[in-house]
């Protein structure tokens, strides 16, 4: 992505936060006997020694309520945890992010607040300090005629910035299958500079399997920043490309087996001739 020329930090933190999940690999939920049991548990392992362990909470009307992954690389344990909070009717109140990147920076969790009207979620915004300077990153979200969410704009309001109006830093756009049923594009677009023009960086494209995929979140998905967990099937291919720097780009092209509730039962996702096998668990 192009620089923002921002300082260091600043950059930092935009990117852990804005983009935590941007590349993130589907991991997902259902309900059914098997059909009606929940994805509880994703065991993931790269080569010998590289495993994360994904665990998943939901409340008592069957709605996630939270996500912990263990990531072990090299011997070294990592643990990210995200809680989703709710009120009475099942609507996102807020979600609570605690990760080692934040702890080196020395905020303790990210609490992301989100608004909701007229039966849709209209913003989520988070504000955080580092070195005595306050950022507040919030986000707009658009909706088609079927509500499905389109686009959400990410803008940024700072003691650092010279202006007191918030800025926009980033925007995602939103394509679906002609049914709405599953996501095939997400594209983005940054300024170059703080207060410039948007202008694309980077874009993902998918395909799909025809099985049920076993976390099916809608536009919750999006207001999380967990864009795979939209869809109605799992993910075969992930192709990303990056406008600001293609040596970035890359395909995942991911297999799976299925258990007899057409969920999926073990993955086999490969990157750059790299392996990695998961295996879901439903309770």
């Amino acid at each position: 992505m192009k620089s923002y020329n921002l300082p260091l930090l600043l950059l930092v933190a935009l990117t852990t936060l804005v983009g935590l999940t941007a590349c993130q690999k589907e991991i997902d939920w259902g309900t059914g006997n098997l059909a009606n049991q929940l994805l509880v548990k994703v065991i993931a392992k790269t080569g010998a020694n590289d495993s994360t362990f994904t665990t998943y909470s939901y409340d008592a009307q069957r709605r996630l309520i939270r996500e912990v992954n263990v990531t072990v690389t090299g011997g070294n344990s990592v643990q990210t945890d995200f809680v989703i909070n709710r009120n009475a009717a099942g609507v996102i109140t807020s979600s609570v992010l605690k990760s080692p990147d934040l702890a080196a920076t020395g905020i303790d969790s990210l609490v992301t607040r989100y608004l909701y009207s007229n039966n849709r979620y209209t913003s989520g915004a988070f504000t955080l300090s580092l070195g005595g300077i306050t950022f507040t990153d919030s986000a707009l979200y658009t909706y088609d005629a079927n509500e499905r969410i389109i686009s959400d704009q990410h803008l940024l309001k700072s003691t650092l910035l010279p202006l007191p109006i918030p800025i926009p830093i980033l925007k995602n756009v939103y394509t679906y299958t002609a049914d709405g049923k599953n996501l095939t594009k997400q594209e983005q677009s940054a300024p170059s500079m703080p207060g410039g023009p948007l202008s694309p960086v980077s874009n993902q494209t998918y395909t799909h399997d025809t099985k049920v995929n076993p976390l099916i979140l809608l536009n919750e998905a999006i207001i999380l920043n967990r864009a795979d967990w939209f869809n109605a099937n799992n993910v075969l291919t992930n192709q990303f490309a990056s406008t600001a720097d293609p040596t970035q780009n890359f395909t995942v092209d991911n297999s799976y087996r299925y258990n007899s509730a057409n969920k999926p039962d073990s993955l086999f996702s490969t990157r750059a001739g790299q392996v990695t096998t998961s295996k879901f668990f439903y309770q």
